[in-house]
């Protein structure tokens, strides 16, 4: 038998589908799910299908009725869309003309949960679909901690479809001396050891145990979002939640970014982000050494800012998107 090689091939062979024939991805919980515990005063989501799986999209028409701000929000690691609601709203109490759409990133919320590594590029798909559901050419987008690394890679690969870039304490730029021993070598290989790998980066990205406070229940009839009772609620019955956060946090979203990061910052776009003071997963010098410049920090806030702070950011986010309007009038 001959050993030459195929003259066509340059010994290069890639590699089968990763989904299961029969199988492409772990449900979601169902939206009944979802009501029976936090109940129905939150926005109901829309179902996109794909070959990846479902994605669940929360549309937010703007309160004037006239749609003049097309806006996409991308929600964090480990809380699902509607963490981001509070946001949404003081950014419809400023704009008017705000029309703001959310979607659960996969694995969260309620959207199912594709058996592939969450590498970015599957989370660009959900962005790209969004779009397209929405018939938007373009829009302006916001990127909390993970949403953040996705926006800032989303932007570099598809730059016109962004009106802006706000980086919301973007994760991607976290340095991996904050991990633990254990933790480091279960990211490099946890086979034989997935429960633990995930026990670990839960434990990392709680500080510890997640604490859900006692009022909670009180909190969201009130129209509050609490964040930890929407991550203890994934966890008990979103089968793939724990997966995606583990293959999210080490398949290059949350560290090790800061090449998309000076990259994005050469983008003829209007780009800005906004940080907590006491926010350890972002600094500012951080972003400025990398080439974003234009960075407004959040005194006494910490990384959850838009949940704990989400007035003072709205009015920094919507600040950035008029200023060309005001400097305009200014001339």
């Amino acid at each position: 038998m001959s050993n030459s090689r195929h003259p066509y091939s340059a010994g290069i062979i890639l590699p089968r589908q990763l989904t299961h024939e029969h199988k492409k991805a772990i449900a979601a919980p169902s939206y009944e799910s979802f009501t029976s515990r936090f109940g129905d005063a939150f926005p109901k989501p829309q179902y996109l299908e794909s070959d990846l799986g479902t994605t669940a999209l929360y549309d937010l028409p703007p309160p004037s009725g006239q749609p003049k701000r097309r806006v996409l929000m991308i929600h964090g690691l480990g809380t699902p869309a509607l963490g981001l609601l509070p946001l949404a709203k003081q950014l419809q109490a400023l704009d008017g003309d705000a029309h703001i759409v959310l979607f659960d990133a996969w694995g969260h919320g309620l959207s199912s949960t594709p058996l592939v590594a969450h590498a970015p590029h599957i989370f660009h798909h959900q962005i790209l679909q969004a779009l397209a559901f929405m018939h938007w050419p373009s829009a302006h987008m916001l990127g909390y901690s993970f949403g953040g690394s996705t926006l800032t890679k989303f932007a570099v690969y598809n730059p016109r479809l962004v009106l802006s870039a706000g980086l919301l304490a973007p994760a991607g730029l976290l340095r991996k001396d904050l991990f633990n021993e254990n933790l480091r070598r279960l990211l490099d290989d946890s086979t034989g050891r997935d429960d633990e790998a995930v026990d670990a980066v839960l434990a990392f990205l709680e500080g510890g145990q997640l604490v859900v406070p006692t009022d909670w229940r009180e909190r969201f009839e009130r129209g509050e979002v609490i964040a930890e009772a929407l991550k203890k609620w994934e966890l008990e019955e979103h089968v793939g939640h724990p997966q995606s956060v583990l293959s999210i946090f080490r398949e290059d979203n949350v560290y090790g970014n800061e090449d998309y990061f000076r990259a994005f910052a050469k983008l003829p776009l209007d780009k800005f982000a906004v940080l907590g003071e006491l926010d350890d997963v972002c600094s500012k010098d951080q972003l400025v050494g990398l080439g974003v410049e234009n960075v407004e920090v959040v005194q006494q806030a910490g990384h959850a800012l838009v949940r704990s702070e989400p007035r003072e950011v709205a009015r920094i986010v919507y600040k950035n998107w008029t200023r060309h309007t005001e400097l305009s009038t200014q001339e």
